[in-house]
């Protein structure tokens, strides 16, 4: 009995290893870039490694096996300013290949923000990203395996902003999706388990540090907090 419960705790270790080493998401970029208001020379494969307005420092900008991460951009008060990041990636392509993903979109798109999902081999998509004219669009979002592959995805996804005094705007692909709020995804069609996902975040104020600015209702609330404070401590004085 005893040689069969280590037989059977064997077997399970090594099914619960082999499920999680499957999970593990394999990324692979194969092109990148930034565009701040029009500039997409500071940051963009190997033109340019950031600055201090775009931040590389939490992404992995290695062409080949990849890690994924963050980038941020930090931007100063003015009006109509755009960031926009583009990306290839592939999925599993040492067993699949280039061409057995495909996109999906989450959510729904924000003011101000714009996306793209096409084949980079077949379409517009870097130019699109390039002039700031995303187009809305996923045409690599139906899988079909062998002989007709499809697809080699990817992604652009971009913010139109009015910038007060100042704003930290954030773009961050992982292997685990958003909580909630709009986001691209995109699946290995071989192995569904082999998915990522891209999103951006914009922090209005605080000199990009961090602060958001106030709603309207949230300085209503404040107000009247502050007034009840007072009106607590002038009873307590009389």
């Amino acid at each position: 009995m005893k040689h069969f419960l280590t037989t059977v705790a064997a077997v399970v270790a090594l099914t619960v290893l082999a499920a999680g080493a499957k999970a593990s998401t394999i990324a692979t970029l194969s092109d990148w870039c930034v565009n701040v208001n029009g500039d997409i020379s500071t940051a963009c494969n190997g033109a340019g490694g950031g600055s201090a307005a775009i931040s590389l420092a939490g992404f992995d900008t290695t062409i080949g096996t990849n890690n994924l991460g963050s980038i941020v951009v930090k931007l100063g008060a003015g009006l109509a300013q755009s960031v926009l990041v583009y990306m290839d990636y592939d999925l599993n392509v040492a067993t699949a290949g280039s061409f057995q993903d495909y996109g999906t979109v989450a959510g729904t798109a924000g003011t101000g923000v714009s996306y793209e999902l096409e084949d980079p081999n077949a379409s517009n998509i870097f130019n699109d990203f390039a002039g700031d004219a995303l187009t809305g669009s996923n045409t690599v979002g139906v899988f079909s395996g062998p002989p007709t592959q499809c697809c080699d995805v990817s992604w652009a996804l971009g913010v139109n902003l009015n910038v007060t005094t100042s704003a930290t705007v954030t773009f961050a692909v992982s292997t685990t999706a958003p909580a909630a709020g709009f986001y691209l995804e995109q699946t290995n069609g071989q192995d569904t388990t082999q998915h990522i996902f891209l999103s951006e975040t914009v922090v209005q104020g605080g000199g990009g540090g961090g602060s958001t600015v106030p709603e309207p209702a949230s300085l209503v609330l404040l107000g009247a907090g502050l007034a009840g404070l007072s009106l607590l401590r002038k009873r307590n004085a009389a």
